[in-house]
């Protein structure tokens, strides 16, 4: 048996099960989605677009998730990817005790998502939430916010538990790409003059943009995918104020067993994350030959 015969063998199951979960699946749930299956003993009739039209025409909820959605990715990435370019660079300054901040900085990427929705839900409690008990016990108890019961504040709430969660990640990516420039590029600038300051603003932080390119990507496909941490602290609500379009696809699908509907958000997201993810992929592979 030839040496390629035995490399396509090996790789064959993880071709089948990718293209049966992966592309097989993709497949089946665009075919639901032109129907109106309701019930698991049957599979519905054509509808054609019919569920398209309704949710971008009549379906106020799913314009909510879709505009709760989009305000959620714009505060998780315009405070994480700041916030991790920064702790990065304080963990390049050599500052005193860096071995201990590094650990408190990557900590939270080590939590699992329900830890972490469990842990922010009762910090965001009204009543018993540790944010509230503190400002009462240091006599500032008329800041004490409703939180994760309050319609205005839900969405805010679960937009700093995913900073928190994913600030680590974003962190590690720019300090290997701090990490990665040459020494000399950043003594020739020293020896030029350069504050420290000027180093970062002008040498080195110029240079972090594949790492900001990856960061951003990962960070939109996350924002997109995320469920199980709003679900948790929230299930979407006080009514549909943190509703988004993966809880309101569940929801539909299997809380109301509304299937083909479901099924058409799960496209339309799908169709999201192909329009984020082919610009990236392009602009990568056009750097590569630059």
């Amino acid at each position: 048996m030839s040496k390629r015969v035995q490399i396509l063998l090996f790789i064959l199951p993880g071709l089948l099960l990718v293209g049966l979960f992966v592309y097989g699946f993709t497949a089946w749930t665009l075919q639901v989605s032109f129907t109106n299956w309701r019930d698991v003993g049957s599979a519905g009739d054509f509808v054609g677009l019919d569920n398209y039209i309704r949710l971008f025409s009549t379906d106020r909820v799913f314009k909510a998730s879709l505009v709760n959605t989009l305000k959620l990715t714009l505060v998780f990435i315009g405070v994480t990817i700041p916030l991790g370019l920064f702790l990065a660079v304080l963990l390049d300054l050599n500052l005193k005790g860096r071995q201990i901040f590094r650990l408190i900085f990557l900590l939270p990427l080590s939590f699992s998502f329900v830890a972490s929705a469990s842990m922010w839900t009762w910090m965001f409690s009204p009543q018993i939430g540790s944010i509230n008990t503190l400002l009462r016990a240091i006599g500032l108890g008329s800041l004490a916010q409703p939180w994760i019961t309050s319609d205005k504040q839900a969405l805010f709430c679960i937009a700093i538990a995913y900073v928190w969660q994913f600030s680590g990640f974003s962190t590690l990516v720019y300090y290997a790409g701090i990490s990665g420039v040459a020494p000399e590029i950043s003594e020739a600038a020293k020896i030029d003059g350069a504050s420290t300051l000027q180093r970062y603003m002008k040498v080195i932080i110029p240079m972090q943009r594949p790492a900001t390119l990856t960061v951003l990507m990962i960070l939109l496909m996350y924002s997109l995918r995320v469920f199980d941490l709003v679900w948790l602290m929230t299930g979407g609500g006080p009514g549909s104020s943190s509703e988004i379009l993966s809880t309101f696809m569940f929801r539909t699908a299997f809380n109301r067993n509304r299937f083909g509907y479901g099924a058409s958000v799960g496209i339309v997201m799908f169709v999201i994350s192909i329009l984020i993810v082919i610009p990236f992929f392009t602009r990568l592979r056009r750097s590569e030959y630059e």
